[in-house]
């Protein structure tokens, strides 16, 4: 069955941005074109642009889709994770970090290169900035601010190895870095 056209397809400007989020993971900001987003989202050229007259405005959207989404991931998370020791958090942070550089990878990919894009793009700043903040704040329920502040800079340069190395650090690795942090000896 075709896709609806016109007025009969309420849901078009929705569809557009859900295909902007499948464009990003298979091609990267550089891979973003009107174009490319139409095809995927099975609409005429012209209805990209109608709704986002601009790129920058299509990456916008996408990707603030895409910061809501981590929020509440995060928020899931901390519920059910609840109230922890120091060591049982140890874990539930491997397994975050686990779970991040396995299958949410597509999306942690994308985080990381709209993180590298607003280096250049003050525009993208704010967006790319919620990222480390959600996790500090959700990290601040579980323990210190301080501590929370050090897990998520933690987190954060173990995911970028995640991403990049040849295969993710092992878990006893993950874990050491966070005990580290949440455990320290005297």
């Amino acid at each position: 069955m075709a896709a609806r056209r016109g007025p009969a397809d309420p849901h078009r400007r929705e569809r557009i941005v859900a295909a902007t989020e499948r464009v990003l993971r298979a091609h990267g900001i550089a891979g973003l074109t009107h174009r490319a987003v139409a095809r995927e989202a099975d609409v005429p050229l012209g209805s990209t642009t109608y709704y986002f007259a601009t790129l920058d405005d299509l990456l916008r959207a996408a990707l603030h889709r895409l910061v809501e989404r981590h929020r509440e991931w995060m928020r899931r998370w901390s519920e059910r994770v609840g109230d922890v020791s120091a060591a049982q958090l140890v874990e539930a942070l491997t397994d975050l970090v686990a779970e991040c550089v396995g299958p949410r990878r597509a999306d942690l990919v994308v985080d990381y290169e709209l993180s590298t894009a607003a280096m250049r793009r003050p525009e993208l700043r704010e967006l790319a900035a919620t990222y480390p903040e959600t996790v500090f704040a959700v990290l601040s329920t579980k323990t210190t601010a301080r501590k929370a502040r050090a897990l998520a800079a933690a987190i954060d340069g173990l995911l970028i190895d995640g991403l990049t190395a040849p295969t993710p650090p092992p878990r006893d690795q993950v874990s050491a870095v966070l005990a580290a942090i949440l455990t320290p000896t005297a």
